[in-house]
């Protein structure tokens, strides 16, 4: 028996009708079984689209037993979508496990593009290079974090990283010391109705810090060129 595909499925950061045409019908008409990180979430954008397929969750503390549970479904021949909340699976998230297990077993993997808050970041960026450098979600912890700013700083171009609203104003601040002088945006609720994006100098958004809303999902890019280092940088 011929082993079913996993559809790797790229769904709204925010707007539901960032959703591409394809995926919806790969939902309706291709996949058996569907997983989610959280089936109340996934269930909105399919009451949205009429979408019936049944859901599981599947998330970053899934064992891997659940993941093995995942391929025997494609083995048998069934066909399986994966969806996170928002965005491109794989990035950030539990995507790269199942991706990883079903080519150990030899099932085949279509990814079904679409949104994701990297892309969508860098679009409005005025990237002026062609480096990006995506590091996604940096350590909770407050040492290991400053570490691994500082190790992204040796690498010229646009740093993304993502941050949720409880820790943003405690990056901001280790970005204002460890690359003085930058440009940095962020995207906050980015496709949603209160989108926002904020683009200034480092040091005059934590001038004005107490003005960003900790509300809502963040995407930071951080503008690490020569050309931007300030003069009292360059010996660092």
């Amino acid at each position: 028996m011929a082993a079913g595909t996993l559809y790797i499925i790229a769904t709204p950061i925010g707007n539901l009708e960032d959703i591409t045409f394809r995926a919806v019908r790969v939902l309706k008409e291709e996949t058996d079984t569907v997983f989610c990180e959280d089936t109340r979430q996934t269930r909105k954008l399919f009451n949205h689209y009429g979408i019936r397929a049944p859901l599981q969750s599947l998330h970053t503390h899934s064992s891997q037993r659940k993941i093995e549970s995942v391929i025997g479904l494609l083995l048998s021949g069934k066909s399986v979508a994966y969806l996170t909340d928002s965005g491109t699976p794989g990035l950030s998230d539990p995507g790269s496990r199942l991706v990883s297990a079903a080519r150990d077993s030899g099932v085949p993997v279509s990814p079904v593009p679409g949104p994701s808050a990297l892309a969508a970041i860098v679009s409005v960026s005025g990237l002026h290079g062609k480096t990006v450098v995506f590091s996604g979600f940096l350590s909770k912890k407050e040492n290991r974090r400053r570490t691994e700013l500082q190790s992204l700083k040796k690498l010229e171009g646009l740093i993304v990283l993502y941050e949720s609203p409880y820790r943003i104003k405690k990056l901001l601040a280790a970005i204002n010391e460890i690359y003085p002088g930058r440009r940095v945006l962020i995207g906050r609720e980015m496709t949603k109705l209160h989108e926002e994006f904020i683009s200034a100098p480092i040091q005059e958004l934590v001038a004005s810090i107490d003005t960003i809303k900790e509300k809502g999902e963040f995407t930071v890019a951080i503008c690490n060129y020569k050309e931007d280092y300030v003069e009292n940088d360059r010996e660092n």
